[in-house]
């Protein structure tokens, strides 16, 4: 594919809705979950001649997997960017109608990671064109995963199935560089009980908000200060029910984010031991996802990071992405894709073409590599 029709395939990506539906996705019903771009993908894929699956992970909420087997058939990669999208809520731009101006498409999706995907197809598709790749050595998976904005859980249900694969590359936005170090995230509901009183008595009952107050002011005072680089945020509060009542029940949503050598464990049990003066209850809201770490020496890293042609073609991120998910079950996996973060969940989210292009042919040089 040239670069005009990489333009045209990641118009028609984002002009697909797959907005992810948990929270308030910021659209109707229709424009939510991945089925729609996950039935184009399938059919693009089908074209190429692969052996093609849609399993459900969720009602209308499918995976699709397609696989393409060499003729010499040594290793096999995955190229595994997600189909979800975050919420339209805010944005300043039309989020579906991909426009393209001054060498940018706009348009939720377009970074966060359907660039990624446009590029990961277009290099499949001229790769399976060539008879000397298909007499190759390497096997590609394209694995399109649905849910990674909220729990990861495409990829979770890839990886329960006894998934295997020597190099795992998750679609995100690294400015084509390849991130082999990343944080994981741990998503937590805390509560405070109270006691009802009536406002004019507050000495008659137990305020739950005074006593978050003290849960949030220790977890971003003393307790943030102690983490390093990993990092704690109160993301939402609420308690009580009117303004002359004192409330018993206050709660707090947090976002803990993880760095490798910690533990979803260990950060639980450490927080349950802080905070028990407070008498709080802790919950997760969602699967957490563990931080990732894999061998940046790892020879198909190495080979990957060559073809960028980046002055430091390995780096890390604060983010977390479907990568920690294949790496926790000891598959190799790293993140990969065009475009900035800076970018991604924007109200006026864009994707510089100049990149996805790029991507497509950095994807392409290194399957090549692998397949000689």
């Amino acid at each position: 594919m040239n670069d005009s029709q990489i333009n045209q395939l990641l118009q028609d990506l984002v002009r697909l809705p797959s907005v992810n539906p948990a929270g308030d996705p910021g659209t109707t019903a229709a424009n939510t979950g991945e089925a729609q771009v996950a039935a184009y993908v399938a059919e693009f894929l089908r074209k190429l001649g692969l052996d093609v699956a849609t399993p459900a992970v969720a009602p209308e909420r499918p995976n699709v997997i397609g696989k393409f087997v060499s003729r010499g058939s040594r290793r096999r990669i995955a190229l595994a960017p997600h189909t979800d999208t975050v919420s339209v809520i805010g944005m300043t731009v039309a989020p579906f109608a991909a426009e393209i101006r001054d060498g940018k498409l706009y348009g939720r999706g377009a970074c966060d990671t359907k660039g990624s995907l446009a590029a990961f197809l277009a290099a499949l598709a001229n790769l399976t064109r060539d008879k000397s790749f298909r007499e190759g050595a390497v096997d590609v998976d394209l694995c399109a995963l649905m849910g990674e904005e909220a729990g990861n859980d495409g990829a979770r249900a890839l990886a329960d199935s006894g998934y295997t694969a020597d190099l795992v590359i998750a679609g995100e936005p690294t400015d084509c560089r390849v991130v082999y170090a990343h944080k994981g995230a741990l998503w937590l509901r805390i509560t405070t009980p109270g006691r009802t009183a009536h406002g004019s008595t507050p000495q008659d009952g137990d305020s739950a908000i005074a006593k978050m107050a003290g849960v949030v002011t220790d977890l971003l005072g003393d307790y943030a200060r102690q983490l390093g680089n990993a990092t704690v945020n109160v993301g939402l509060i609420r308690g009580g029910s009117a303004t002359n009542i004192v409330p018993n029940h206050c709660e707090i949503h947090v976002d803990r984010r993880l760095v490798p050598g910690e533990t979803i464990e260990q950060v639980v049990a450490d927080l349950r031991r802080r905070l028990a003066p407070f008498a709080v209850t802790i919950e997760p809201i969602s699967q957490a996802c563990p931080p990732l770490h894999t061998d940046p020496a790892h020879p198909l890293v190495q080979q990957l990071a060559a073809a960028c042609a980046h002055p430091q073609p390995l780096t890390t991120a604060t983010w977390f992405c479907d990568a920690a998910i294949f790496a926790t079950r000891g598959i190799p996996a790293v993140a990969f894709g065009p475009g900035f973060t800076a970018q991604a969940h924007q109200p006026d989210e864009y994707v510089e073409l100049a990149q996805v292009h790029r991507a497509a042919r950095i994807t392409e040089q290194f399957l090549r590599q692998a397949a000689a």
